[in-house]
This record gives C-alpha cells, sequence and structure tokens, in this order.
C-alpha cells in the first residue's frame, strides 16, 4: 500500500490529513509550526495576523487545499476577499494549481465533467473584490429594501461630476464658507465618501456636528490672552464642514435621480442589505461555508458590518488575514482598527475568536528584519510579534547613505542597482530590483539616473503614466483645452516633438503676444469719444453716472474703459478679472511675415 493510499484510507475512517501530509502529497515545503496552526484550524471564526513576506497568500490557498482535502467544505463552497483584481487572481490561480495537484495526488476527486467541456461548477471557489462582492449583493438584493438594482457605478471622474453639478446648483446660504469651488467639490466628495464608508446619514453628521460645535461655543474663556484660539480654529474648520453637508445631501439626492452608485456607495447599501434582511445571510451562508478575507486591516466600518452580519455563524470557517502594521487605505475610510477589534466583533459561545500569528519572513535576511522590527516598533500592538527569518536565511546588509542633493542620491541609486543587476562581465544577471520612493516628485530623478546607468526602467503604478512624454503631452493639450491661459502647458505642446519651437520662437510669440495685448482697439486703451456713444440724449442732458453706464453696457463689465469726460480708473474692482498678457494671444492671430518685434 502506497503512502497516499495510507491516508486516504485513514481519511476515510475519520481521520484528518494535517498540512504536512498534504504538502509531501504535492511535493511542497512542509509549512512551518504557524502556519500549520492556521491550516488546521477549526471552523471557528480566525484572526491571522500576517507580516510582511510571510507568506500569508500561500497560506491561505493552503487552508483551503486542507479543507477541500479533508472533505469540510467543496470548492465551489469557498469565497474569497481581497482589495485588488491582480491580489484576487493571483489567490484563485493559487487555490485553482493546489486543487489540480490534489487531483494528481488521487487525494481529492472533482464532480464529474458533463460532457461539453465546460468548466464544472463545484470545483470553482469563487474569488473577488471587496467591492464586486458588495455590488453583486446590491444588484441581487437591493430590491428588498425599495432600490432598484439598475445602477449605473460612477468611476471617480463621474462621481466628481455630479459632485461638480450638486456644487454649481447650489443657492442656499455659504457665509462660512470661505473656499474655492473646487475646493468645495472635493470636500463634498470626500465627505460623502467617508459617510458611506462609515454607514453614516447626512442627517446624523449635522445632528453630531451642532452638537460639537455648540459645545466649543459654550467653552468659557480661560486665564491669558489666545486661550481658546485653538478652539476658534477648530470651530471655523467645524463651521464650514457642517454649512457644506447640505450640499453633500444634495449630491446624495442627484445620484439618485441618475441611478447611479460609486464604490463606497455598493458597499454602504450592502451593508443595509445585510443588516435589513437576515434571509441575505442566510443564503450567503448556505452558498459559502468557507469565508477567507485578505488585506483586513484595510477594510472600513461598511464592511466590517457588512462581513459580520453575513458571515458571524458557527456554520462558516471565517478566516481573516491582515497585519495592522501595513494599512495603506486610511484615505477612503478604512481603519486598522477593524482588524484589532476582530476578536470582538466575531465572539461567540467560547468567547472572543481565535487570534494566530504568521511572523516567519520569507522575503529578508536577518539583518534586514531587525531593522525592519526597530522602525516597526512605535506601531506595536497586542496581537503583532516581530518579525523573525526564514531557516537558513543569510545575515543581509544595509547600506547607509547621506546625501547633500536629491541628484547625487538617485546617480548612487542607480549605481547601487547597477552593480547588482550585472555581473563582473557585464552580462545581466537576470535579477530584478525594485526603488521606493516616498513622493511621487521623486519618480522623474531615479527614473533618469537608472536610464543613464543604463538600466531598463517601468513605473508600477498608474500614476507613472504621468511621467511618460506621449501621456504627458496629453495632459498638457487637455489643460489647455481647458485654461488657454496655462502657458506653461502651452509652452510644452509648442516646444514638443509635433510643433518643435525653439527659445527664439517663442520669445518672438511671447512679443507678438504683447504687442496684440497692447492695441488700441482692447477694451481699456481705447479713447472713446461721447460722439461714438450710442446716447439717445445729449452728453448735457447725462450725468456721469449714466454715461458710466452706457460705458458698460457698451464695453461689457470692464470698468477700465477712458472717456475724457470721466475720472480715469486705474484699475478693476473685481479681483478675478485681471487683463494680463498670455502666451495663447500670439497663436489666435498669427504674426505677419516680416513682422518685427520691438526687441529686434
Amino acid at each position: 500500500m502506497t503512502t497516499t493510499t495510507a491516508r486516504l484510507t485513514a481519511t476515510s475512517e475519520g481521520m484528518r490529513l494535517s498540512a504536512a501530509d498534504i504538502a509531501r502529497a504535492l511535493e511542497l515545503p512542509p509549512p512551518t509550526a504557524e502556519q500549520a496552526a492556521v491550516i488546521e484550524a477549526g471552523p471557528r471564526p480566525l484572526l491571522v495576523v500576517a507580516g510582511a513576506g510571510s507568506g500569508k497568500t500561500e497560506t491561505m490557498a493552503a487552508r483551503v487545499v486542507w479543507l477541500v482535502a479533508n472533505g469540510l467544505v467543496a470548492p465551489d463552497q469557498v469565497l474569497g476577499l481581497t482589495f485588488t483584481r491582480k491580489a484576487a487572481a493571483e489567490l484563485s490561480q493559487r487555490i485553482a494549481k493546489r486543487l489540480r495537484g490534489l487531483v494528481r495526488a488521487g487525494i481529492w476527486t472533482p464532480p464529474a465533467d458533463d460532457g461539453t467541456g465546460a468548466e464544472v461548477l463545484g470545483g470553482t471557489p469563487t474569488v473577488s473584490t471587496y467591492h464586486s462582492y458588495a455590488g453583486r449583493l446590491v444588484r441581487e438584493h437591493a430590491l428588498r429594501l425599495g432600490i432598484e438594482p439598475e445602477f449605473r457605478v460612477l468611476t471617480e471622474a463621474g462621481a466628481w461630476q455630479l459632485a461638480a453639478e450638486a456644487v454649481s446648483r447650489w443657492d442656499g446660504p455659504m457665509d462660512e464658507v470661505a473656499k474655492s469651488e473646487a475646493t468645495v467639490i472635493e470636500a463634498v466628495m470626500s465627505l460623502a465618501g467617508e459617510m458611506a464608508e462609515h454607514i453614516r446619514t447626512p442627517a446624523e453628521v449635522m445632528g453630531h456636528l451642532d452638537e460639537v460645535i455648540a459645545t466649543l461655543e459654550a467653552l468659557p474663556d480661560g486665564d491669558g490672552r489666545g486661550s481658546l484660539a485653538p478652539a476658534k480654529e477648530a470651530l471655523a474648520v467645524l463651521r464650514e464642514r457642517r454649512a457644506v453637508l447640505p450640499i453633500v445631501e444634495a449630491f446624495q439626492r442627484v445620484k439618485q435621480e441618475r441611478e447611479s452608485l460609486d464604490f463606497a456607495d455598493q458597499v454602504a447599501l450592502a451593508a443595509r442589505v445585510a443588516e435589513s434582511v437576515p434571509a441575505v445571510g442566510v443564503t450567503e451562508r448556505e452558498r459559502f461555508r468557507a469565508v477567507l478575507l485578505d488585506e483586513f486591516q484595510d477594510t472600513s466600518e461598511a464592511q466590517l458590518a457588512l462581513l459580520r452580519s453575513l458571515f458571524h455563524d458557527p456554520s462558516v470557517a471565517l478566516t481573516a488575514v491582515g497585519d495592522p502594521n501595513q494599512s495603506i487605505y486610511g484615505w477612503r475610510g478604512a481603519s486598522a482598527t477593524t482588524l484589532l477589534r476582530f476578536p470582538e466583533e466575531f465572539a461567540g459561545r467560547e468567547g472572543p475568536a481565535d487570534v494566530l500569528p504568521l511572523s516567519t519572513s520569507w522575503r529578508n535576511d536577518e539583518l534586514i528584519l531587525a531593522a525592519a522590527n526597530v522602525t516597526a516598533t512605535p506601531l506595536a500592538t497586542a496581537h503583532v510579534r516581530p518579525l523573525r527569518a526564514r531557516p537558513g536565511a543569510g545575515p543581509g546588509t544595509i547600506t547607509i547613505a547621506r546625501h547633500e542633493t536629491a541628484d547625487d542620491e538617485a546617480e548612487q541609486v542607480a549605481a547601487w542597482v547597477a552593480a547588482r543587476w550585472r555581473s563582473p562581465s557585464g552580462r545581466r544577471t537576470g535579477r530584478s530590483a525594485a526603488v521606493l520612493c516616498r513622493r511621487r516628485s521623486s519618480f522623474p530623478i531615479i527614473m533618469e539616473a537608472l536610464r543613464a546607468a543604463g538600466l531598463p526602467v517601468e513605473v508600477v503604478g498608474l500614476g507613472g503614466l504621468l511621467s511618460t512624454p506621449e501621456v504627458s503631452d496629453l495632459v498638457a493639450l487637455l489643460w489647455v483645452v481647458q485654461d488657454p491661459t496655462r502657458g506653461d502647458q502651452l509652452m510644452r505642446l509648442l516646444t514638443g516633438p509635433v510643433l518643435r519651437l525653439g527659445a527664439a520662437d517663442l520669445d518672438a510669440f511671447w512679443a507678438w503676444a504683447k504687442e496684440q495685448h497692447s492695441r488700441p482697439w482692447r477694451v481699456g486703451h481705447a479713447d472713446v469719444t461721447q460722439d461714438a456713444l450710442p446716447i439717445a440724449a445729449s452728453a448735457d442732458d447725462a450725468g456721469h453716472g449714466d454715461v458710466s453706464r452706457l460705458l458698460a453696457d457698451t464695453h461689457g463689465s470692464d470698468s477700465r474703459v477712458e472717456h475724457p469726460s470721466l475720472p480715469r480708473r486705474e484699475s478693476d474692482l473685481a479681483a478675478d478679472s485681471a487683463d494680463t498678457t498670455t502666451l495663447v494671444e500670439a497663436l489666435d492671430e498669427l504674426p505677419p511675415p516680416g513682422w518685427t518685434g520691438r526687441g529686434g
């Protein structure tokens, strides 16, 4: 009898396969004691605090395989949720690869093919993003709350357009707001997103703000001058926020009228559905018996409420994985406290949910992990253990340098990478390297230095596209279309590969623009006489105020129009109507052949 057959016999008699047994059958490295504890955990809710590089994705896939191999769940009863499509695809691929290994080892047999060649549903786990899963719940169950499920999902640009429409239409009081329209639009979007992520309504936030503002206003002035200065500053901010909230309410109405939702709305509505309609949770628990929640430290209050309503049940093997030290989505309502609250939020009759660590880093050597642990010490919590090196890890090296300029720093980084990317003979070693920057503004400097060292460069992430010449030209074109006075963007187009104008050409264009701007027919420079005025009565019958009014009617609202009988006005009272020279004026009417500027 082979080893595999012996294990199968033991399983049929009620004994479960261990994580080490499955690893040997799949010819994989044996799991560590920490990994085995996670893989073989019972069906109770479980929180796994996984440090950086600790193999959490591999461990999650191994847990699914262990559950399937021991007959505890079928693959189609497994739900995996993460934040990005890339992470979802990686988790799905690892699980599928492990399941194929179970078939080859004779441990698990998938459902029989129906002969059509189509993928068998019984052998396919569901792996999705949190937002996609929330969107499916809304489409399937929103009608239970009287909400039309046929909605349009707004992109960030689409949501901005609707917010701008709500702001431009608003005719309510704005005495407390001294910000520009663009700032108010951003505030409306930010507040709406935060309220959705925390499942709060504008009325609730208004009530809370009114209470806080009243409390601050009632504070007695303390001893000494300026003792209430911080409170007064906070009051000004809170009053502005309170004044913007009615516009947020209008923004939400606009979205409802257009049957549109953004991503935050989807999650908030899904949470409302799950909390209000218990049948939704019953349906989801019947469908999914094992649930994996990846990057749980980046979940929001709405996502926590949604998952708690659906899967807080002894019948579901719920496993949440995350690390509070790696939370990156705080800007959109996420909070690492959702991970730390998991044991209490998913507590059962036996007490709080279990917490298990993954603290062995498979990515780095000893000295690097020691430095990482020192750096992360201020972030330490009760559930986070210091990272330790993998078996057989090297001592590691850390190089520290200080430079006077960013260019010097970039050159050393490029030299350091080049020395390790090439072999002593100058050939490529096949290695890859990554340079992490604290600010996006550092990207161009680093890229230039790496390319100067003969290294191929790829900027990861959508933001990197903005630094490529083609996209920069497109952005410049869009800027000029939206605001022709943006001379910096216009100069990029004029000096770019399409027109290729040089410095002398730009100087000539600027001289021509100034000449165009100072022409006598321009408003503000004409010697307008009384005879030219379309006045029905004679000038003697009109006061200066009537002449001024007619001048304004003739020449628009620019009050710099001069008349011999009127006092000279040197400037406009309106700050936003300053009439200055712009480069675009030279392009509207090109200079005639042979034209020479004042400077020659």
